[in-house]
């Protein structure tokens, strides 16, 4: 339930933040909020706060779960502790830089200290990005070359984990660095910087991107930005968007939330006066309708090995150390019920046991858990066997009425045309056991794609406490550990 917002304090502005919040709905918010987290609240900033109530859209007690699940995650990652360039250190970037006073103007180069060697190889299949100035609200930009990227390679060649490892350090470097520059040069009293501009330039793109592992990959990133980084894109422009990138939008706009969904701008050729209306012309490159070169640097702009504007960095020494455990193939959607109550689960995946994955949660009657596999094009060959394993766990709740479907998504010209529904059957308790092997249900998946697995319990009690485990011939997927 959600929480009843109490009375605003005395004063008609939040006091702990440096841009007071004055809208009697934020600081009557920001009150219940700090009420609700207790004494831990005087830690954070109401900035910061505000970023988790307007993400679950004043939600207090979803706020805090989002908030405190961020913080787990982080502690549990240790990222906190990633060397992150700035002023008063020589830490390498991670892609190019320009304009800015407390980092260099530079590009990522192989060498340089405490730049992964995974962020160095990368480089050969994005097709070129830069946190490139800032727009007339001061907020930094970041310009990525989309329809320049060789997806198949990045694929194949680099890991689920180690792009979310990049995109994290990446991540954390606007946070903890630029945008506090961006505070000092250009914020005011009423004007809190702690969001930035994203230009995606789809130039060149193409159906030979549609590539599952990639597109997995994006949605990886897409999950975490959502729910580790809340509140943090000011306006995304998606600017010479062809068709291909309408047909896939269509389906990309199913992992976002709807403020998320309000900041994206899908702009065709004419896109030029609407980026100059949000963004001076010395600071948007020439390419993008501006003046901007970078002349005086190596690739200009926006360097892109992919376009040949730069050399290639050469190989960096593998670092040392654990990667984020993120899950490649197979996760508990999002939006499900298996993660509802696990707000990191697909950074922070629960441990098997004897190949079936612990979930504990109330579902309530009537509400599904889905689980998404993904089963990419050099896969789908020799039609890949997916095993669903359920079994009870501890209180040995409403486990009649199982009710089991899949549902597949493709991509393309076929978006969310194709459905697979496997037979449904309804279970008793009795054929649910506690220990052993469990309940298997099982499919082939003869077609690339998306895979949507669903089941929900149909006895009005809900079910209490179930362990359950999704394999692809041999692969596990990951389950949640939910408290």
């Amino acid at each position: 339930m959600q929480p009843t917002l109490s009375p605003a304090p005395s004063s008609t502005v939040s006091t702990l933040s440096k841009h007071p919040f004055k809208e009697p709905k934020q600081v009557e918010a920001l009150a219940s909020f700090r009420t609700l987290l207790g004494p831990d609240s005087e830690k954070f900033d109401d900035g910061e706060l505000m970023r988790f109530i307007v993400a679950r859209s004043y939600d207090l007690a979803g706020a805090k779960a989002q908030l405190l699940a961020s913080l787990e995650w982080r502690k549990a990652n240790k990222v906190d502790d990633l060397p992150i360039p700035g002023a008063n250190n020589s830490n390498g970037v991670m892609y190019a830089v320009r304009g800015w006073h407390s980092v260099p103007d530079a590009n990522i180069e192989s060498g340089q200290p405490n730049v992964p060697e995974h962020a160095v190889r990368l480089q050969k299949y994005m097709g070129g990005s830069c946190l490139h100035k800032w727009d007339k609200a001061g907020r930094p930009i970041y310009i990525e070359r989309m329809g320049q990227h060789n997806v198949k390679g990045l694929a194949k060649n680099v890991k689920t984990e180690e792009l979310v490892d990049y995109h994290i350090r990446c991540s954390e470097f606007v946070h903890s660095t630029i945008m506090p520059e961006c505070e000092e040069r250009f914020g005011t009293d009423d004007k809190v910087i702690d969001k930035e501009t994203v230009i995606f330039d789809c130039t060149g793109m193409g159906f030979h991107q549609l590539h599952m592992e990639g597109l997995n990959m994006l949605r990886s990133l897409t999950d975490m930005d959502q729910k580790a980084y809340p509140e943090r894109l000011g306006k995304l422009f998606i600017v010479n968007s062809p068709y291909v990138f309408v047909k896939v939008y269509s389906m990309i706009k199913k992992w976002l939330d709807p403020g998320v969904i309000e900041k994206i701008h899908i702009l065709g050729k004419d896109y030029k006066s609407i980026l100059l209306d949000h963004i001076d012309e010395e600071n948007l490159p020439d390419f993008l309708g501006g003046s901007c070169t970078c002349s005086h640097m190596p690739g200009g702009c926006v360097p892109s090995i992919v376009m040949n504007n730069i050399k290639p960095v050469e190989k960096t020494p593998a670092p040392t150390g654990s990667m984020l455990a993120v899950p490649t193939y197979l996760r508990p959607r999002s939006s499900s019920t298996a993660s509802a109550n696990s707000i990191m689960d697909f950074v922070m995946p629960g441990k098997p046991k004897d190949g079936i994955y612990q979930m504990f949660s109330t579902m309530a009657h009537g509400k599904a858990c889905e689980y998404e596999v993904v089963v990419a094009d050099e896969d789908v060959e020799h039609e890949p066997e997916v095993i669903i394993k359920f079994r009870i766990k501890g209180i040995r709740a409403a486990c009649e009425g199982l009710n089991f479907t899949v549902a597949r998504f493709e991509f393309g010209e076929k978006a969310d045309s194709g459905t697979i529904v496997v037979p449904t059957k309804f279970y008793s308790i009795s054929e649910c056991p506690e220990t052993g092997d469990g309940l298997e249900v099982k499919f082939r998946a003869k077609d690339a794609g998306l895979y949507v697995l669903s089941w929900k319990p149909e006895n009005q009690r809900g079910l209490v406490q179930m362990e359950y485990g999704v394999t692809v011939d041999g692969i596990p997927g990951e389950g949640s550990d939910s408290p």
